[in-house]
């Protein structure tokens, strides 16, 4: 019994470093998000240790039944790049420890329905640009290369990176650790980096 009171007292004195008052506050704020979101989308199933980068109600479209894992990571761009949106079709499931990044100028993330999308790929909406006349992290996306469609059952293997630009079609598979720099046609199962068709669905 002393020594639950006394864990008890120890754990209340914590609450004086404003360390630990923001991790709380942060932790709070979280849990109000996903509930929010929860609600809006009550079919959805939810990890609660998704980060959610400047989510906004309108940003974010989900379809019945989906499924976003522990760890995952969607990014709806910053104040630099764009905002963009987030769309992921019904009973689509989304592993662990994903990355989808959307940004402003078209650079949205469309996800149709009945996809797998393993642990540690990275979908990506935009690129910057490159020229030589200043800072690269100065110079804001690449417009001629935004956006990122996997349309309906597509599979994606562990690891997987989608470039911006790229259009994955109906069906087709895409092989473990890929890099996909250029839009994949229906059925056909793609791999390597970068990634090269090496086969068809039968």
């Amino acid at each position: 019994m002393f020594e639950s009171l006394s864990n008890l007292f120890r754990s209340f004195s914590l609450l004086r470093h404003p360390e630990v008052r923001k991790s709380l506050g942060e932790m709070r704020f979280r849990q109000i998000l996903l509930a929010e979101i929860k609600k809006k989308y009550p079919g959805a199933k939810l990890d609660d240790g998704i980060e959610w980068v400047a989510y906004e109600q309108n940003r974010l479209i989900l379809g019945e039944r989906v499924s976003i894992c522990h760890g995952c990571i969607l990014a709806f761009g910053d104040e630099q790049n764009g905002f963009g949106e987030i769309h992921i079709g019904s009973d689509t499931w989304i592993g662990q420890y994903n990355n989808l990044r959307a940004s402003g100028f078209g650079g949205d993330i469309k996800i149709g329905s009945h996809c797998l999308i393993s642990q540690f790929c990275s979908l990506i909406g935009s690129n910057h640009m490159i020229g030589r006349d200043k800072l690269i992290m100065n110079q804001g996306p690449d417009k001629k290369r935004v956006g990122v469609v996997l349309n309906d059952d597509v599979w994606l293997g562990v690891g997987v990176s989608i470039m911006p630009g790229v259009s994955i079609e109906v069906g087709a598979v895409i092989g473990a650790n890929s890099v996909v720099t250029e839009s994949v046609p229906a059925c056909e199962i793609w791999a390597g980096c970068p990634a090269r068709k090496i086969g068809e669905r039968s």
